[in-house]
């Protein structure tokens, strides 16, 4: 009796089809795990969707009041606020730091860190009557552009004395809408 070997020819480049079929296979498993894991950190598990992930980012980085209203910043008055002021301008910011000069009743600056950040105006019309130099505040308000004594009188209702502002013409400023005295680590 003859043996007879029959030989198949290896195709020279490339695996074989059954080869193929088990890493598409195996490539599929994985991805199906890691697409599983996935889910249990941004998807509906605990009623959180990727919307809520996201928000949760975006307020972390920014801020939010007790009523939910979001700050385009929430931290100290630092170098980090003065390098974004611009692109804040009309927006709601919190900004944590020590008043530096009371000017009147109806506003004072707060110092930067030591940085060497320049001190920032805020404009109360209210409460700056209760802030004394040095004392950690932290400010929520809108940054506005260009301080123009003439222009904050009018929207604030306000008479400045003239002389005590002089210094801040064209300078960006903080209209305030409130502030918050003694705090920790301004």
């Amino acid at each position: 009796m003859s043996t007879r070997t029959r030989t198949t020819a290896l195709p020279a480049a490339g695996p074989r089809p059954l080869a193929r079929g088990l890493v598409a296979a195996g490539g599929a498993a994985v991805l199906a795990l890691g697409l599983g894991a996935c889910g249990g950190t941004a998807g509906d598990e605990d009623g959180a969707s990727v919307e809520d992930v996201q928000e949760a980012e975006v307020d972390a980085q920014a801020g939010t009041d007790d009523e939910g209203a979001q700050y385009a910043y929430d931290g100290p008055y630092d170098a980090g606020f003065a390098d974004q002021q611009d692109s804040l301008v009309g927006e709601q910011v919190t900004v944590s730091a020590a008043v530096e000069t009371v000017l009147d009743d109806t506003s004072f600056t707060v110092a930067g860190d030591d940085s060497g950040v320049d001190p920032l105006l805020v404009v109360d019309a209210g409460s700056s009557a209760a802030v004394e130099p040095d004392a950690e505040v932290d400010v929520t308000g809108t940054v506005q552009l260009s301080f123009a004594l003439a222009g904050v009188e009018e929207e604030l209702g306000v008479d400045l004395e003239d002389e005590l502002y002089a210094e801040w013409e064209g300078e960006n400023y903080l209209v305030a809408s409130a502030v918050d005295v003694g705090v920790e680590g301004g």
